[in-house]
């Protein structure tokens, strides 16, 4: 009985993170078609991308200490490059989510680079 409510809380969980993602991931979308010309195959191929991403087990240790808006940055980044959309730079879809998205800086300055990383290195 606690195993089948346990798997429906993971799910419900699992359907949330979804949605935010996309929601993210539209509003990025809207912006930088705008100021840099992203295309809708690039949309389609970041939206296949993070479904095959969020479904995976393994895959979703890349979200491990990292904040799902970083991730989905570089989903975006990634697709439009492949889809040949050079106007889409990293830094434009960094300036295009700090005036849309209000995260804090902290999201833009501390991404773990390894299991266990928690903060960024002491200089």
């Amino acid at each position: 009985a606690w195993e089948k409510q346990a798997e429906k809380q993971l799910l419900a969980v699992g359907r949330r993170m979804w949605m935010r993602a996309a929601d993210v991931l539209g509003v990025l979308h809207r912006k930088l078609r705008v100021s840099c010309g992203m295309t809708p195959a690039s949309l389609q191929r970041a939206t296949r991308i993070l479904r095959r991403l969020l479904a995976s087990p393994t895959a979703v240790q890349l979200l491990h200490n990292r904040h799902l808006h970083q991730v989905v940055m570089c989903v975006i980044f990634g697709a439009s490059k492949v889809e040949g959309d050079s106007g889409v730079t990293f830094k434009a879809i960094v300036a295009e989510h700090k005036g849309a998205l209000d995260c804090g800086e902290a999201l833009y300055w501390s991404v773990g680079m390894h299991k266990g990383a928690s903060k960024p290195p002491a200089s």
